[in-house]
Formats: structure tokens, C-alpha cells, sequence
């Protein structure tokens, strides 16, 4: 069989080394490769940073954009001191609370919350955040009415005398209306008005429609059909979003990080949608709220449990099986939930795909929550963990965990206008790889950290200021058996700290500021990174069916997750501090969008985006293949745009996606050890996909839910193998040549310089719920994955030529039972 008739490109000969193999790192002069024993002392300087130039650092001063844009946050933060130091007299009133279900005393995120004249003129209004938790500052003392309603529940109506400087906390629940609406109304989402520059909000509901082999949804099937998320295979759990890498994303759980949370099998994480409250994802452009990380942000809500009444739930299907349990640890007040999942794919697929399944993951999540009128508090644990084989033909084998525990409260006073968010808790990440001879390398970080938040009202807008402190260690144990190297271990502890303040305001209900700068240091270092950021926002003549949106940002990340990206089907990761000494990663991020509801059920937006890299270890290429991993300088250009059509009409909803996106590296001939004549060399990393096409539906009618996903994407780059020999070590040489060949040799050709056919697929399933009694209710669901089972390419084995598939096609069948 020819490589033609499997879809490849004629001038296919094979992909990149997939070697799975890492060695010590070698430090060579000039910084242009990686040690694994950096010193420890390093050097940063606030507005300036250093590249390497031929075998010379140069000083590389920041541009005159980064100063005018730092000079017009902090012009943006003075202009507002007089109204802080104004108020503190205490003449402002403010009205603030909590919105929760009375049933189950959930939080109610979205909610809308309005004050309004005798005469009905609406002279303040809010919505609740993820928390369920308003506040409403700059009203005139007076009477007025206060409304507070939510899809699908009884309004609240009161009224209120408010005199100056009073502080009023009212927390309500709100009661489901008689007839339940369904999830997809209860949980609506925001409007055109709430859009932000670069920002996805992610309710339940949305989740749900994403066809997954249930039980249940899951977030990663979500992201994964975002137009500027990229995943290389449906395996590996890597997501790379607008030109970034899977360590370049800070993924926050309750205010909890977490390092890799998405399972070996993608459309699985370690969170479920019967988990998630709410998710924020941000694909670039946030604020400095969120530091230390230079692609995307991911900031996850679990939900509570039921503060009134016990419930559970257990649930199986070809790929998982789920139990929960819920309750009250104090009715009203107090409550527990226990959640868990156990793959059983690696048992039950190979009946269905013909083929051997090695996969396993689990994930485990415990929390408890306490809540009062003015206060939220709760204690989270997540434990994750993943093995198996990328390859199934192979015996390489990956595995990694994380283990996440801590706490987050939300405070306030009735005596001040002030809220307080404190976080707090400890992380750990190890992965280890189990090459085909029997190797094994593992690395592996631990966490620990505290943050806190401040919050105040100023007129129509907030000022936050806040800070964290971390501390991190991080370890790693590699062996290189081809070149005869010592075991390479060596432990690292460094202590570090971050500052923010910023802010939003609004001018004539048209435009949005929100500034921030954040500031990063580690202990050990001679210096701060300084990073300006600015969002804003704009509605043409007030319009409500139109928005401008934009963002820009400076970004550095003083840890690198390093892997080798040559090798497609190995996600193994060694974190450690900035591989280059001085020098942490760098990013710019520049966002203008347009949204405009062109109809009441029809949504259109128009995202362009930029990013520019700095300083990213990347993989040495030469053209003889190597056994050990090598890193060098480079910088990246990514760039792209994002559209978007909604139309959204209960009971039809239908979401049309398309997404460009390049991502080009550069780096020094020298440095990088490619072939070519050039002294700058560009290519194209393997995440670089160029055209994203994804269409969702969903229809529900009365006794059943229909979900389709479709989604087409051209073909990644790949390196081409330019041929092979044997190589036979003279220098201690321990073997007759006339009995040993020697150890094959693989050549590589240009870097990245060919492209993978395009890659399309095809997922749908049906959901029917119905009760069995008052107390007993049952979720079936049936689907399929890849329906025409499509033969997609991941990658090739470079050593044995062996074409790895992703997931073929994947019928499933699941059943829930909740018991309250």
C-alpha cells in the first residue's frame, strides 16, 4: 500500500523522531542550550530582558507601546484617587449579597439584580458573579425597589429606604417557578452587553450539548471545539490555545492551580459538567488578576453540595463509571460533596473498536462548603491520575497525577464597602515515561501558595488590589542509557511573590476601562518583571445589540514546562524554573473584537488576536537524530482571527465556528543545529493549524435531547526523515564490529517542513431523562464518536513507520440513576 492511497501527501516519507527518550539537558556556552542545573542566582531586569545574538547576549529594551501603555494604566489608577479618598467619609451606600436556589442552595450565577425609582427608571443594576454574589455602590440615598430575578424563578421584589453611607446586605434565595424549565433556559448565558475582549463564559448547560461518551459531559470536549484551541491528538491530554503550549495555561479549580487535568483520552478532564459551576477561559488578554502564566487562563467553579436534602447518583458506559453524593452537613448552611470517576475503556473497548484500548484514568473530587448572608467558604481536594500508551502498538508507556487541596472564602462586612478573597493551598504534578527498552524518567513539581484580593467600590466601577505568594519545588529524575550518562537528579526550591492592582469603570454606560498592572519576583532573583495590561470595552451610541472589545498585555512566566516537541506521541513534561539564566518567558497579547446580536436568537462576533513569544526553550534540531533533548532560544509570532454565528431559539441552537491561526518560531541556524543556508531559521511548531471549522447543534423536544458535533481542521506540520545508517562507537568500543552492526542512526530533514492530511470528524448523541419514581430519576444516552470513523492521522513512528490513528469510530451507551 502506497502512502497516496492513506490519505498522505506524495512527497510523504515519515513524521518526526518519535524517540520518547530524554537525557540529561547539556548546557552549552552563550546559554543557547539548557542545563538542568541552572544556578541559582538569576537576574531580571524590570523593563528589560536578554536574548542571545550569535553566541552574545544583547540587551533588548522593551518598545515605546509597553510605556504608553503602562503609563496609561497608572494615569487610569491616579485618576481615581481623589474618588477613593472622597469616600471615605462613608456617604456612598452599597447594596450586596448572595442569590442561591431555596431547594438545593446553589449559587445563582447570572442573575440580574436592579434598583429602581418610584417612578420605574432603573438607577443601578448588577449580575451575579460565579459565587452568586452582587454588589451595587453609587446610589443616592432614597427609596427605591429592588428586583431581583432569574430565569426560570420567582422574582424578589422589596423595598428599600437607603440613607447616606448605609451598607445593606440582602442574600435571597430565589424559588423555581412551578413549571420547571429546562437547564438549557435555567442556565442562559450572557448577552452581547457582558462580552469582554478575549473571554469565554462557560455555563453547565453549554457543556452538555458537546457530544462525550457519558456518563454526563465534560469540559475538555468543550474547549477542545473552541476555534483557537488546538489539540495535536485525542490523545496526550495537551490543549494549546492562540499559538501558546499546554504550560503556558493557568488552570485555576476554586482558586486551586492545577498543572494537567486533562485525561490521556481528550475529551475527559477533571472536570465533569455535573461538577462545574462555572468556567471563565480566557484565549488571551486577561488582566493581572491572573499572573505567572503567558497564553490562556482557565479559572473553574465547582458547584456546592445540597445544603438541603441528601441526593446521589451512580452511573456507567463503555468509557467511565461515576458515583456522587451530596448533602447537608448543616441544613441551610453547611454541605459536603463527593464526586469520583474510573475509567473502563481499557476493559470494555477493545469489544467495541476491534482494537486494544490501554488507557486508565480516574478522577476524585471532595469539597465542602459553608455559607452564610455576608460569607462563602470551601475546602476542595482533587486527586486525578493517567496511564497508558499513546501508541497502542508500543510499549512506551506514559503516566502522570495531580493532587490539589485547599481552601477559598469570600468576605464581607455590613460595615464597609470592601470585599476580601483569600485563597490557599498546595499543588503536586509528577508524570513519568516508561520507554520501549525499559527506561524510566520522571519529573515532577509541588506547590504551595496563598493569594489574597481585595475589592472596593469607587463610583461606577471596583479598584481591586491583591497579592500571592508561592512556593515551588521541583524535581526530576532522567537516565540516558545510549550515551552511557549518569542518573541525571536534582532538586530545586524557589520562593516567589506577585502583586496586582486594577480596576474597571464605565463613562456614559459607552465605555469600559479596566487596567491593571501586576508585578512578579522571585526571592533569589535581582529584579521584577513589570506587566501593564489593558482591557476596555465599547458600545456605539449606547447600543445594547453592539460591541467593540480589546485587550493588551505584557506577560512573563518565570517556569518552563519543557517537553520534547518533536516527538508527537510523548506528553511527558519536566517543569523547572526559566531554563535561561536571566531571562524569564515572555508574551504580548494584542485583541480587537466586534459581537453584535443581529437578531434576538442570532449572535454574530469577529475576534482578530496577536502574540508575540520571547524567549522559548525549544528542541535543537540537527540533521543526525539525537538521544538526548537538547534546548535552545526562540521567539514565536502567533496570529488569527475567530468567528462566530449563534442562533439560539429554544428548542434549536446552533453554533457555527471558524478560526484561523499560524504560530511561526524563529531561531538562530547555529542555535537551533537545522539544516539550511539561512542564519535565521522559521518554521512552523506542530500546533500550528491553520484553518479551524466546527459546527454544534442541539434540539430538544420533549422527551429527548439531541446533540451533533462536526468539526474540520487542516493538517499539522511534521518533519520528513531524510534517511538512515548505523553508528558504531569506536572510542571504548566493548562489542566486535564483526558481530555488532551498531545502533541505527535516523536523519531528519528540514524542520517541520511538510504537513499532515487534513483531519475531519463527525460525534453525535441522544439524551432522554425520566422519573422513575418522586425519588429515582434515569439519564440514558447513546452516541457514537468519529460516526464515519474517519481515519485521522496523529502521527508516524519515524523507527518502526507505523502509521498511529487517532480514535476510530466509538459507539457508546450510558446510564445515570439519581437518587434524592
Amino acid at each position: 500500500m502506497t502512502w497516496e492511497s492513506r490519505q498522505f501527501p506524495k512527497q510523504f516519507r515519515g513524521e518526526e523522531m518519535v524517540t520518547r527518550e530524554y537525557s540529561t539537558l547539556v548546557r552549552t556556552p552563550c546559554v543557547e542550550h539548557l542545563t538542568m542545573n541552572p544556578p541559582s542566582t538569576f537576574i531580571v531586569v524590570g523593563m528589560s530582558s536578554f536574548v542571545p545574538c550569535h553566541g552574545r547576549l544583547k540587551e533588548r529594551q522593551r518598545g515605546p507601546c509597553w510605556t504608553l501603555i503602562a503609563l496609561l494604566v497608572v494615569g487610569s489608577m491616579l485618576a481615581w484617587v481623589p474618588p477613593v479618598w472622597g469616600q471615605q467619609g462613608g456617604q456612598d451606600v452599597v447594596v450586596q449579597g448572595f442569590v442561591r436556589d431555596v431547594a438545593d442552595g446553589q449559587s445563582l450565577q447570572g442573575a440580574n439584580v436592579a434598583i429602581r425609582s418610584p417612578s420605574g427608571v432603573v438607577e443601578e443594576a448588577a449580575t451575579t458573579n460565579g459565587r452568586g454574589f452582587y454588589q451595587m455602590s453609587g446610589i443616592a440615598p432614597g427609596q427605591y425597589q429592588l428586583t431581583i430575578s432569574f430565569v426560570g424563578y420567582r422574582a424578589y421584589q422589596d423595598t428599600l429606604q437607603l440613607s447616606a453611607g448605609s451598607r445593606q446586605t440582602i442574600s435571597i434565595a430565589l424559588k423555581q417557578q412551578p413549571r420547571r424549565l429546562d437547564e438549557v433556559t435555567i442556565r442562559g448565558r450572557a448577552g452581547v452587553e457582558e462580552s469582554e475582549a478575549g473571554l469565554q463564559e462557560i455555563r453547565r448547560a453549554e457543556i452538555e450539548r458537546v457530544p462525550t461518551p457519558g456518563p454526563g459531559g465534560d469540559l475538555a470536549s468543550y474547549l477542545r471545539r473552541l476555534p483557537g484551541v488546538t489539540a495535536i491528538g485525542d490523545r496526550g491530554g495537551r490543549l494549546f490555545v492562540r499559538g501558546g503550549r499546554p504550560s503556558q495555561n493557568l488552570v485555576l479549580v476554586d482558586g486551586i492551580p492545577v498543572y494537567k487535568p486533562f485525561h490521556i483520552i481528550g475529551f475527559y478532564s477533571a472536570f465533569p459538567s455535573e461538577l462545574v459551576s462555572s468556567a471563565d477561559f480566557y484565549a488571551g488578554g486577561f488582566g493581572a488578576e491572573h499572573m505567572g502564566r503567558i497564553s490562556s487562563v482557565l479559572d473553574v467553579q465547582f458547584r456546592s453540595g445540597n445544603t438541603k436534602e441528601y441526593e446521589g447518583s451512580i452511573g456507567i458506559g463503555p468509557f467511565l463509571a461515576t458515583a456522587h453524593a451530596e448533602g447537608p452537613l448543616e441544613t441551610g448552611a453547611k454541605s459536603f460533596l463527593v464526586h469520583a470517576r474510573h475509567s473502563v475503556v481499557e476493559y470494555a473497548g477493545p469489544s467495541l473498536t476491534g482494537e486494544e484500548t490501554p488507557y486508565r484514568f480516574y478522577d476524585v473530587v471532595a469539597k465542602v462548603q459553608t455559607q452564610g448572608g455576608s460569607s462563602q467558604c470551601s475546602f476542595m481536594g482533587l486527586r486525578t491520575y493517567d496511564r497508558g500508551r499513546i501508541d497502542p502498538d508500543q510499549k512506551a508507556s506514559i503516566r502522570w497525577d495531580n493532587t490539589s487541596v485547599g481552601g477559598d472564602c469570600l468576605l464581607f462586612s455590613g460595615q464597609s464597602a470592601q470585599t476580601l478573597d483569600v485563597s490557599f493551598g498546595t499543588s503536586h504534578f509528577n508524570n513519568t515515561v516508561r520507554s520501549s527498552d525499559g527506561t524510566v524518567r520522571t519529573a515532577g513539581t509541588w506547590k504551595v501558595h496563598g493569594r489574597w484580593q481585595l475589592a472596593q467600590p469607587l463610583l461606577d466601577g471596583t479598584l481591586q488590589w491583591g497579592g500571592a505568594v508561592h512556593a515551588d519545588k521541583y524535581a526530576l529524575k532522567l537516565n540516558e542509557p545510549f550515551l552511557g550518562l549518569a542518573t541525571a537528579q536534582k532538586d530545586r526550591f524557589l520562593m516567589s511573590a506577585s502583586t496586582h492592582v486594577g480596576g474597571s469603570w464605565t463613562w456614559n454606560d459607552r465605555l469600559t476601562l479596566q487596567p491593571s498592572v501586576g508585578t512578579q519576583a522571585l526571592f533569589a532573583w535581582d529584579g521584577l518583571s513589570i506587566d501593564p495590561r489593558l482591557r476596555f470595552s465599547y458600545r456605539p451610541g449606547g447600543s445594547n445589540t453592539m460591541k467593540i472589545t480589546a485587550a493588551a498585555g505584557l506577560y512573563h512566566q518565570f517556569a518552563a514546562g519543557i517537553t520534547d516537541e518533536r516527538d508527537a506521541g510523548s506528553s511527558f513534561q519536566v517543569w523547572l524554573p526559566s531554563p535561561f539564566e536571566n531571562t524569564p518567558l515572555e508574551a504580548q497579547h494584542a485583541l480587537l473584537g466586534w459581537k453584535h446580536q443581529l437578531l434576538s436568537a442570532l449572535r454574530f462576533s469577529v475576534e482578530g488576536w496577536y502574540k508575540q513569544f520571547r524567549d522559548l526553550p525549544v528542541p535543537r534540531w540537527t540533521p543526525i537524530v539525537r538521544f538526548n533533548t537538547e534546548l535552545t532560544r526562540a521567539e514565536g509570532t502567533a496570529y488569527g482571527a475567530d468567528v462566530s454565528l449563534v442562533y439560539d431559539a429554544d428548542p434549536l441552537r446552533i453554533n457555527a465556528q471558524y478560526g484561523y491561526g499560524t504560530v511561526t518560531y524563529r531561531s538562530g541556524r547555529e542555535r537551533l543545529g537545522a539544516w539550511g543556508g539561512q542564519d535565521l531559521v522559521e518554521y512552523t511548531p506542530p500546533h500550528d493549524i491553520r484553518h479551524k471549522v466546527g459546527l454544534t447543534t442541539s434540539f430538544r423536544t420533549g422527551w429527548v435531547q439531541a446533540n451533533l458535533r462536526w468539526q474540520y481542521s487542516t493538517g499539522g506540520p511534521y518533519t520528513q526523515v531524510y534517511g538512515y545508517d548505523t553508528l558504531l562507537e569506536i572510542r571504548g568500543l566493548r562489542e566486535s564490529p564483526e558481530e555488532v552492526v551498531g545502533i541505527p542512526r535516523t536523519f531528519y530533514d528540514r524542520p517541520y517542513d511538510a504537513r499532515l492530511p487534513a483531519y475531519h470528524r463527525l460525534d453525535v448523541s441522544l439524551r432522554k431523562t425520566f422519573d422513575v419514581s418522586s425519588e429515582v430519576g434515569v439519564t440514558a444516552e447513546a452516541g457514537a464518536i468519529n460516526v464515519y470513523n474517519r481515519a485521522n492521522v496523529f502521527y508516524v513512528d519515524i523507527f518502526t513507520l507505523n502509521r498511529v490513528d487517532q480514535l476510530p469510530l466509538l459507539p457508546y451507551v450510558s446510564v445515570k440513576i439519581d437518587i434524592q
